[in-house]
């Protein structure tokens, strides 16, 4: 069955166009899709040829959810994917996915460096937050075994500076119970809070 597009006219507050067929309203596409369709008055068009110009209109509104989400801050592939799947059906988040992937805009690999790059907190909560995130296990372990042990330390440093100024009318034992307790919640290894008992104590 053909319809004929009788009528295209632009929604008032939105880069939206209402497209009507055979004189009734039957749909509204985006400014860019309406182009990339090249559906103009006076055309035929088959149901199959509404439902893909449906498709894509849904997929333009999820693409550009994506890249609203991402103006924010990097995200994983997984965090994206949870974030569209409350809106959009699987199908089209897949395709959103593969598009930013093919553009690089999520990439786990390069997420992944930045983020143990940039961390002050200890390998063991790195990794955590990182599976948390849906990263591959093997690729978070790639990247911290190139994470600078010095590094590392000078930040633990600095947060036992912060503990032992806090406690520093403590008696010794209790300031090396909070010092722990701080390490090891930031994610820092017991190894770690034994060079710093050192630093600090010794």
């Amino acid at each position: 069955m053909m319809c004929q597009v009788t009528k295209i006219e632009k929604q008032t507050k939105r880069d939206r166009y209402n497209i009507y067929l055979d004189g009734f309203y039957s749909l509204s596409l985006a400014a860019k899709v309406l182009n990339d369709t090249f559906i103009k008055k006076g055309d035929k068009l088959t149901s199959r040829d509404i439902e893909k110009a449906k498709q894509a209109d849904i997929f333009s509104k999820a693409f550009d959810n994506a890249l609203n989400i991402l103006s924010y801050r990097s995200h994983t592939q997984k965090e994206i994917s949870a974030k569209l799947s409350k809106k959009f059906d699987l199908q089209i988040v897949n395709k959103v996915i593969q598009k930013l992937k093919t553009i690089n805009l999520i990439n786990d690999k390069n997420f992944t460096e930045r983020y143990v790059e940039q961390s002050k907190k200890g390998k063991k909560l790195i990794k955590l937050e990182l599976l948390k995130k849906g990263v591959d296990k093997d690729l978070i372990e790639k990247h911290l075994e190139n994470k600078d042990e010095e590094l590392e330390l000078k930040n633990a440093s600095k947060i036992a500076d912060r503990v032992l100024k806090k406690y520093e009318k403590s008696e010794k034992i209790i300031q090396k119970k909070k010092l722990y307790e701080a390490l090891i919640r930031k994610g820092f290894s017991y190894d770690t809070y034994k060079k710093i008992i050192l630093e600090k104590f010794l």
